[in-house]
C-alpha cells in the first residue's frame, strides 16, 4: 500500500508544480503587467514571451498612432511608440497573487487588495488616474470584473 500512496502523492505534487508554473505565466502583476507582458517591453520581447499574435492592429486615435498585438484573451498596446503602454485581459486564466481576475466580484477584489479604490460603479483602480502615472484598472459590469488593464495614463 505504501508504494501506491507515494505514487499518488508524487502525482499530486507534480500537478501542483505544473499548476504554479501556469499561474506564474498567466499572472496579473498589479502596476507591472499581465501574462508575462510588462509595461515598457519592446514588441520583440512581447513576441518572444507570447509568440505570434492572432491579429495585429495598426490604427490612430486622439493620442496618435498605435499598434495592438492581440492574443487569445490578451491585448498588448503600443501607443505612439515602440514600448508597451498597456496590456489588458478578458481571460479568466490570469489572476493576481491573491486570486482575483476576470469573473471575480467587486467584494472579492476589495477584500483581496485593500489598495483598490472604486471611483464609480463601473471600474476600480490601483494607482492614481493622472497623466504619466501607472494604473491597474478593473472594469466592472453588474459588480463583476469583466476586464483588467494595466497601463500608463495618457491624459
Amino acid at each position: 500500500m505504501r508504494p501506491r500512496r507515494a505514487m499518488v502523492l508524487a502525482t499530486a505534487t507534480m500537478a501542483l508544480v505544473a499548476g504554479s508554473a501556469a499561474t506564474a505565466d498567466g499572472a496579473i502583476l498589479l502596476q507591472h503587467g499581465i501574462g508575462g507582458v510588462r509595461l515598457g517591453q519592446t514588441e520583440g520581447k512581447v513576441r518572444a514571451v507570447r509568440g505570434v499574435p492572432v491579429r495585429v492592429v495598426r490604427a490612430r486615435n486622439e493620442f496618435g498612432g498605435y499598434i495592438q498585438l492581440r492574443y487569445r484573451g490578451l491585448t498588448v498596446t503600443f501607443q505612439g511608440g515602440r514600448r508597451v503602454t498597456a496590456v489588458s485581459t478578458r481571460g479568466r486564466t490570469e489572476r493576481t497573487n491573491r486570486g482575483v481576475g476576470v469573473g471575480s466580484t467587486k467584494a472579492e477584489l476589495l477584500a483581496a487588495h485593500p489598495s483598490v479604490t472604486c471611483p464609480d460603479t463601473f471600474h476600480c483602480v490601483v494607482g492614481r488616474e493622472e497623466p504619466g502615472r501607472t494604473v491597474s484598472s478593473f472594469a466592472l459590469r453588474s459588480g463583476v470584473v469583466r476586464q483588467v488593464t494595466i497601463g500608463f495614463v495618457i491624459d
